[in-house]
């Protein structure tokens, strides 16, 4: 139901209710209660439906509902005695006109005063409850709004990471192929191969915000077999999972990302090459991805774009600061990097 025809069905029913009550009231009351005296009490229902949605008229054409508060008020005192006195009059004169129910040998100005005070009443608590309702869906509107945006941005800042990301790989891949192509064009031909995996990948789930652990470490698998190729004997990685973590999801080539820098920052800066571990486990309610290389820890090394981005992406899909940890351990760097579990 919309917001124009809910606003008609409690109008008219409503007021309505209030009619009736109005008919009970005089039967409990007066003695002869004839079709006229039934007549004015919806009479006077239906003045206070027409001078009640003349006042929301008056509101949302003249802007009322943007004033602050006390111009609000003031506002709407004024208007609520106006049409207090003015419905009154409509209702008492027909009321005499049609019935004998009003004394009129007894009628005075402080009678209709009172009736006209009754009348302020009515309209007070009809206006009140009407912006009750209009400021809380309101409120309810901008905080959908105010999600929406704040997904769009999110979305947006999400794929500008990625243009980032996926350029860089490919960057480095394409390094590696140029090197061998004169020294051994046979493995330059199979890193293709690999490097159109990887890219089939980085297409498939550019789209995705999440992919699962065993996605990731397949791809993973294809890109430490593509660099072991580069580097032949000089480089040597294992994979280790803690069983049941494979659904877990988590950002794509995240893992990926921290294996191109143990290999980018380590393995390629020792002439003989080292190991390279990977391994995901759990801690509480947090999935634990280290990746542990040969190699001694550079001070600038947390200054990449890889790496910023890759905490950037956390933050962005999960809410929070990554919990990112990066110590040097006998000859191995290793990289712990601590995020929800999410499935």
């Amino acid at each position: 139901m919309t917001r124009n025809n809910s606003y008609w069905l409690f109008q008219s029913v409503g007021w309505f209710i209030y009619g009736m009550i109005g008919v009970v009231v005089a039967m409990l009351f007066y003695d002869n209660v004839d079709i006229w005296v039934i007549l004015a009490q919806f009479f006077s229902a239906i003045v206070m439906f027409l001078s009640t949605h003349l006042l929301r008229f008056k509101m949302k054409t003249d802007g009322w509902l943007k004033l602050k508060l006390q111009k609000l008020i003031l506002r709407l005192l004024i208007a609520l005695i106006i049409l207090a006195v003015l419905a009154n009059g409509i209702v008492v004169g027909y009321t005499i006109l049609t019935t004998e129910i009003i004394d009129v040998e007894n009628f005075s100005i402080t009678v209709f005063f009172l009736f006209t005070f009754q009348t302020f009443v009515y309209f007070a608590l009809w206006t009140a409850v009407y912006l009750i309702i209009y400021f809380f869906r309101n409120y309810k509107k901008e905080e959908v709004e105010k999600w929406q945006l704040e997904t769009a941005v999110k979305d947006a800042e999400l794929i500008a990471l990625k243009a980032q990301i996926n350029p860089h790989f490919l960057f480095n891949a394409l390094n590696n192929i140029r090197a061998l192509i004169l020294e051994d064009p046979m493995k330059a031909r199979d890193m293709v191969s690999h490097i159109s995996e990887l890219l089939r990948y980085s297409i498939q789930f550019n789209d995705n915000e999440k992919v699962t652990v065993e996605e990731e470490l397949q791809i993973v698998n294809k890109y430490l077999e593509l660099e072991s190729i580069h580097y032949e004997n000089r480089l040597h990685y294992e994979i280790l999972t803690k069983e049941g973590l494979n659904k877990c999801r988590i950002p794509p080539m995240l893992i990926q990302l921290m294996a191109e820098n143990a290999v980018k920052h380590g393995i390629s800066q020792i002439k003989n090459g080292g190991d390279i571990l990977i391994s995901v486990d759990q801690e509480d309610s947090y999935l634990v991805l280290e990746v542990s290389n040969t190699g001694k820890l550079k001070k600038n090394l947390g200054n990449g774009i890889g790496l910023r981005n890759a905490t950037e992406r956390i933050r962005i899909l999960f809410d929070s600061e990554p919990d990112i940890e990066l110590i040097q351990e006998g000859n191995m760097v290793r990289s712990k990097l601590k995020l929800p579990i999410t499935k």
